[in-house]
């Protein structure tokens, strides 16, 4: 049978004040929720380029989009163009329009996460008080993980917004059509969303799933963007989309599969304790205590038992991926987890806000610092190196933000910049080829015989962002 998930607003009262009053609070209730939560990340957000919160990635997404390129597998179409359009924002410098996109996103998650909790199923006809609907939404905005992405550039808060919308959709018995659409966007902001699917397919009906389809394909459109991209000039272009089978190694994440298998089991034994810690300092450990309330007889619901077995389908991902940020790929989980804590905070009423308060109160202060300084990292980086000289260096923090600073920033457009591990890919170096004519070297991976050939033309220097003043470079009398 199919779960009974009919938004409050949409029942029938005696009542015509209350039902204009119940609709009106779906709309007003999480708007305020994603205006405060837009005015808290706009007093800690990063004011430029930085690596904090895993935000390594940043620099490439920023270069790739202002110069319309595709960055690192699945490309994030999506994200390149919203990007694209912020770039043009009259405010401070590029980075900083960017780490403001993610708090936008962030805020309309939030602001989604609350309409979701007034459409929460529940077995009574009481209506949720708009209080305890921002309680919910507030709290998913101050969870620190949450928090530290939408003050950074990265991509995960863009696909946060589309599945907070997504599981709005269901849970308010949309259109199937716009249910499947949402689900095919957030493919193209993320493809851990694939893991939403068996949720969809469980909540709606299989007469649905035909429109649920239709709406996915129109979804995912934007990936067809990605070979007319790859026809620009952009230096950010990995692989090569203009072939049937390198968009679909692209689209497909290939890269990143053995990383689903390649953790050790010491590793995952060490891993454990401290996801654990880390999960729950999200809602202040006490938060927590409300999750139970979801599933008590009064409360359980065919859809919470759905969500949290979507949840958990994150974790399992999030534990077993081999990556240092691994931590991020359960942000969907918490977008679940937050929507789960709605029938305790109903038990809560105005006091529920507490939780929130109590997450602002904890972490205000830390998000406020400012830890790094990437430009000017680069910056002493770049003075040091010789006139047209070769920069090879390795690791993402490194290329990525020479990138921006070279390409958006326009900073030493004579100097040669390269990836170490990159070169490793023949379509990277075919792209280095074609955007240098004068560097030699390409046709194979081998790092130390491609710095020799060019140390006949040029000075070729080697050193890392981290290590600033221990650049090392020799020249070859040309």
């Amino acid at each position: 049978m199919r779960p009974e998930t009919a938004p409050v607003a949409m029942r029938v009262v005696d009542d015509p004040d209350q039902t204009r009053r119940s609709v009106l609070w779906c709309v007003w209730a999480p708007v305020l929720t994603g205006t405060i939560a837009l005015c808290v990340y706009s007093l800690t957000v990063a004011g430029d380029l930085s690596w904090a919160h895993f935000s390594s990635d940043g620099g490439e997404l920023i270069t790739a989009a202002v110069t319309l390129g595709v960055p690192h597998p699945p490309g994030y179409p999506t994200y390149i163009l919203l990007g694209k359009v912020m770039s043009y924002l009259p405010l401070g410098n590029v980075a900083l329009r960017f780490n403001v996109l993610s708090a936008l996103c962030t805020a309309v998650a939030a602001a989604f996460v609350s309409a979701t909790a007034l459409h929460y199923p529940r077995r009574d006809d009481l209506p949720l008080s708009p209080i305890v609907a921002m309680s919910v939404g507030l709290t998913f905005a101050f969870a620190p993980l949450v928090w530290g992405q939408a003050l950074i550039t990265e991509v995960y808060t863009l696909n946060l917004a589309v599945l907070a919308a997504l599981l709005w959709a269901l849970l308010a018995q949309r259109s199937p059509w716009l249910v499947g659409l949402l689900w095919g966007l957030s493919l193209t902001t993320h493809l851990t969303s694939a893991l939403m699917l068996p949720l969809l397919l469980l909540v709606r009906p299989i007469k649905e799933w035909a429109a649920l389809l239709g709406g996915a394909c129109i979804g995912v459109l934007p990936f067809l963007l990605l070979p007319f991209l790859a026809l620009g000039d952009s230096p950010v272009i990995w692989g090569d989309p203009t072939t049937l089978s390198g968009w679909w190694w692209l689209i497909s994440g290939a890269l990143y599969r053995p990383n689903l298998i390649s953790l050790p089991i010491d590793a995952l034994s060490s891993r454990l304790p401290l996801a654990m810690v880390g999960l729950l300092r999200q809602f202040a450990f006490v938060g927590w205590l409300l999750l139970p309330i979801a599933f008590t007889r009064r409360n359980r619901t065919p859809v919470a038992w759905l969500l949290l077995g979507t949840g958990a389908l994150y974790a399992v991902y999030t534990i077993i991926y081999n990556s240092i940020d691994y931590v991020l790929f359960f942000l969907p989980g918490m977008l679940i987890a937050a929507i789960l804590l709605t029938p305790g905070m109903r038990k809560l009423t105005v006091w529920s806000l507490l939780l929130p308060l109590l997450l602002l109160a904890l972490h205000f202060g830390s998000f406020s610092e400012r830890t790094d300084d990437v430009r000017g990292a680069v910056q002493t980086f770049m003075d040091s190196a010789p006139q047209d000289a070769l920069l090879v260096t390795t690791g993402d923090e490194n290329i990525f933000s020479l990138w921006y600073f070279q390409h958006v920033e326009g900073w030493r457009p004579d100097l040669v910049v390269v990836d170490a591990n990159l070169l490793g890919f023949d379509w990277y170096r075919n792209r280095l080829a074609k955007q240098y004519p004068t560097v030699v070297g390409l046709e194979r991976y081998d790092v130390a015989a491609f710095q020799a050939a060019n140390a006949e033309r040029r000075v070729v220097c080697r050193g890392s962002l981290h290590a600033v003043g221990q650049m090392d470079c020799s020249e070859v009398a040309r």
